[in-house]
């Protein structure tokens, strides 16, 4: 009967360890224990008994006595006992392949001053021979030590360097290098003959000084210490050694191990107590799932069977590239691969790993055309082929309902009723319904957060979508009346009748504040209405709306209610007032009665008006606008008028009110600011100026009833703002409604002097910074697509709290937050990040290890859609492990992105 894998090992390491610790005898006595079965036995659990797991030279033992060049004795290696010079050249012979070549049967005499024992005579003669030992200066040493024997005698440490440096063939080196001086405090104390050999050994990396200062060159050197020496040493001058592969690890389950050699793939059988190590450690890893796939290893054993795997270098034999597949071809073996520019054919073969991102396995039917995958090649074959095909994502094609999360820039994100997100680009020419069934203005972009959906995906694009539910709904019409709480409106000449919910926001362009009284029978409407019914939003669509700004009133006929006005352009308008005509004296609409007697020729007033129909009378006590001159020798003001007129104004003396600045004065204020002139009561004079100054916040509360903003500045105390009589608009210019202001958003608050004058909901967005230009700068947002930013002017970029106006301080890969400021320019801030030990996953939260006690920053917040990735690969944010080391990116108080490692 054969021996087993184990057996075979243990009986070749005892006869071999036998002749080296005690000569032919003990050799013999090993065969024999060993053909009895209990020697065998006894070593297999751990090898060596002596050597325990976790021993500081457990990798170097166990890989030489696997290649035979140490042994020991009835199991034991004797790991902290002296190696001897005979048995250290026995070692050098077999680290080098030479042993075949010994000659037992020559008779051998030396002198009687040097003693070797009987067996190890033929080794110390061919060592001779090959020139590891000069025998000039071995006799020497032995003449001078009368009282040892030469070959039993603990082979010191510079002479084992000596003999270690010539088996690896860098005498050459030696002896270049021994005229140079140590860094060792005991250099002194180093052979003359010994030096150069230190010098290279130390060079090469093959020894190390007992400290940092000290060398010891004369101590003795245990057999623990040897064998790490050879193993080092094996790097330097490879042997091929009997039951010895090396080749490039491309396959390991639990019970084999697959190698690609020079004669192609082997496939290994991994005995019961195989180890697995790695070259930069002498402790075995728990478990071969550490090794790397694709680097180079070593494997040792018999036939087919792997006792000891080590990992060699870390650089896998690989490349990795990310792709759509176009076609597969099973009879050519080949999948074609799109890369975004070029069309690649990759071979495959029988030994193609097919696998899910979560690596669940797949064969090669799953793959699908589109599919999104990542496939790795070999560069260690003459003809690379493929080796892993990872899918990232396949073509999916489903039905499917839930809550729109996120719409825009043509993505759908969807939270379903298992509480996923699921996220889809919009197929060509995708129509989106509403809830009353009319395709929505804008497409995705007309869905609203919270909308209750269902939709069609195919090959993984979103190619239908139906709103049935939602929490705001539209419609169009034509204005009839209103009465009360009720809208009355046309749709395709029907009447229909909306109650009006609270707080309704009324848009009408070319009027500020506009009320319900303003609304003309045929204006084409659009409506907002919530989950009940109820309208919320109401805005005019088709209002054509001209204005003069500070027009002369000519004349005025209160019998016939006709106004002639002749504005600071020359231009005349004739026109009719009207019940709904609006008039507003000093902010406050009064009753036209009230206002007849004030338009007397020569009286300053702004009309806005539709046709001939008076719709607006505002008399004059302000001008808003851009100052073009300010003259204090003449004590002339020129404004340019938001409706492209200007207004010349004489004064004495100009009052300057401006919101954080106190004691401002005439000398404070610039040609090119934005400013609102009061006017004294004769219309005719600048008495006082309000410099407008727009100051940014992050809202901290809302109190929607009472539409009271609690406001946080970039530094400073708090404030509280009532909001409800404010215009709101969002920085694209169009109307916002109250109820899209929540907490955590940034505003910005524009004053006229110290009183608020409007508020801008300023849109955020985050993302990754993927190409920087002269003057813009591209950024792929989270959870969306890439959008290019043109700075413009005065843009600002932030990073590592230093704020600069130079793009170049930003880099590819910079996490940042992009918004405009309070004066329209851009802001882009850089995110560093915060570096956490990852610990668990908790209710929605990400919680990292504490640095202290004291330490209360260690729950995150997750944004939906949060993204993970390691070495560039996206992964799931379930996939991390207690310990992970992991950069976290928090953006508005939410994390959007973890990086592990």
């Amino acid at each position: 009967m054969p021996l087993s894998t184990k057996a075979y090992r243990f009986a070749t390491g005892m006869i071999a360890l036998s002749f080296l610790a005690g000569g032919p005898a003990a050799a013999h006595a090993a065969a024999s224990s060993v053909s009895g079965g209990t020697t065998a036995a006894a070593a297999a659990g751990s090898f060596f008994a002596d050597v325990k797991a976790g021993h500081w030279a457990e990798r170097s033992i166990m890989k030489l006595a696997l290649q035979g060049i140490i042994v020991g004795n009835q199991g034991q290696f004797r790991p902290s006992a002296s190696v001897s010079r005979q048995e250290a050249v026995v070692m050098a012979l077999r680290f080098m392949g030479k042993e075949k070549e010994i000659d037992a049967s020559q008779a051998v005499v030396f002198p009687d001053t040097f003693q070797v024992n009987n067996y190890y005579k033929p080794y110390v003669v061919l060592a001779m021979k090959l020139g590891l030992l000069s025998q000039e200066e071995e006799f020497k040493l032995a003449e001078s030590q009368p009282k040892q024997e030469w070959g039993a005698s603990a082979a010191s440490r510079e002479w084992i360097t000596k003999l270690i440096v010539r088996a690896a063939g860098k005498q050459q080196l030696a002896q270049e290098l021994a005229s140079k001086s140590s860094g060792f405090q005991d250099a002194a104390s180093i052979g003359a003959g010994y030096a150069g050999y230190v010098n290279a050994g130390v060079s090469l990396g093959l020894v190390k000084g007992v400290t940092a200062e000290k060398f010891d060159p004369v101590s003795a050197v245990n057999r623990a210490s040897a064998a790490t020496l050879f193993s080092r040493a094996q790097t330097l001058a490879p042997v091929s050694y009997p039951g010895e592969t090396e080749g490039v690890l491309t396959a390991l389950s639990g019970t084999t191990a697959t190698v690609y050699t020079d004669e192609g793939f082997r496939t290994f059988n991994l005995a019961a107590d195989v180890r697995f190590y790695r070259f930069d450690s002498e402790t075995a890893l728990k478990s071969g799932s550490e090794l790397q796939l694709y680097t180079h290893v070593q494997v040792l054993g018999g036939g087919t069977d792997a006792l000891y795997v080590e990992q060699t270098d870390t650089e896998q034999q690989v490349k990795s590239t990310e792709g759509t597949i176009k076609q597969i071809a099973p009879g050519q073996n080949t999948v074609w691969l799109w890369d975004g520019q070029n069309m690649i054919g990759v071979s495959y073969d029988s030994s193609l790993a097919i696998k899910s991102q979560e690596g669940a396995k797949l064969e090669l039917a799953d793959l699908k055309t589109d599919s999104q995958v990542i496939v790795k090649t070999d560069t260690f074959r003459d003809k690379p082929g493929a080796l892993e095909i990872v899918v990232k994502s396949a073509p999916v094609t489903k039905e499917g309902a839930g809550t729109v999360a996120a719409s825009a820039n043509g993505m759908l994100t969807v939270k379903t009723a298992s509480g996923a997100d699921e996220t889809w680009p919009a197929a060509a020419g995708l129509v989106v319904l509403g809830w009353d069934g009319r395709a929505l203005e804008g497409g995705l972009a007309g869905l609203k957060a919270g909308d209750t959906v269902s939709y069609s995906v195919k090959d993984s694009q979103v190619v239908s979508v139906k709103v049935t539910d939602t929490t705001v709904r539209s419609a169009s019409g034509t204005f009839s009346a209103y009465t009360g709480e009720y809208l009355i409106y046309e749709v395709a000449g029907k009447a229909q009748t909306s109650k009006l919910a609270d707080n309704v926001t009324l848009t009408i362009p070319g009027i500020e504040q506009p009320v319900l009284g303003d609304l003309y029978k045929d204006d084409q409407l659009e409506l907002a209405l919530d989950a009940a019914g109820k309208i919320t939003s109401i805005t005019v669509k088709n209002r054509s709306l001209t204005t003069l700004t500070g027009a002369e009133v000519l004349s005025y006929s209160a019998e016939q209610k006709a106004l002639t006005v002749k504005g600071t352009n020359g231009k005349l308008a004739a026109l009719q007032v009207t019940d709904k005509t609006r008039v507003e004296l000093n902010g406050t609409n009064v009753p036209l009665s009230t206002a007849a007697g004030m338009l007397r020729q020569g009286q300053r007033v702004t009309v806005g008006y539709s046709g001939s129909d008076a719709v607006l009378i505002r008399f004059v006590y302000q001008y808003t606008g851009t100052i073009g001159l300010l003259n204090t020798a003449t004590k002339t003001l020129a404004l340019s008028l938001d409706d492209g007129t200007s207004a010349t104004l004489p004064f004495d003396a100009l009052s300057v009110d401006w919101y954080g600045k106190s004691g401002a004065t005439i000398a404070d204020v610039k040609v090119g600011m934005r400013v609102t002139a009061g006017l004294d009561t004769n219309q005719a004079k600048a008495t006082s100026l309000r410099v407008h100054q727009g100051v940014q916040y992050k809202i901290s509360s809302v109190d929607a009833a009472n539409k009271i903003l609690g406001l946080q500045p970039a530094s400073g105390s708090g404030i509280a703002l009532s909001a409800g009589s404010l215009p709101l608009r969002g920085d694209d210019g169009a109307t916002v409604p109250f109820v899209s202001l929540a907490a955590g958003a940034t505003v910005n608050v524009t004053y006229a002097g110290q009183t608020p004058s409007s508020l801008t909901l300023v849109t955020v967005r985050y993302g990754v910074v993927t190409q920087i230009g002269a003057s813009s700068v591209t950024v792929q947002e989270y959870g969306g697509s890439a959008r290019t930013i043109e700075l413009g002017s005065g843009y600002s970029i932030v990073k590592n709290g230093a704020a600069s106006g130079s793009v170049s301080t930003l880099a590819v890969g910079d996490r940042v937050e992009t918004r405009k400021n309070a004066d329209g320019a851009v802001v882009i801030e850089a995110n560093a990040g915060v570096k956490k030990t990852f610990w668990k996953m908790e209710n929605g939260q990400l919680l990292v290890k504490r640095s202290s006690l004291t330490d209360n920053s260690y729950r995150f917040t997750l944004a939906e859609g949060a993204a993970a990735s390691w070495n560039g690969q996206a992964i799931a944010i379930a996939s991390l492990t207690d310990g992970d080391a992991v950069t976290l990116y928090v953006f508005g108080g939410k994390l959007l992105e973890v990086v592990k490692g």
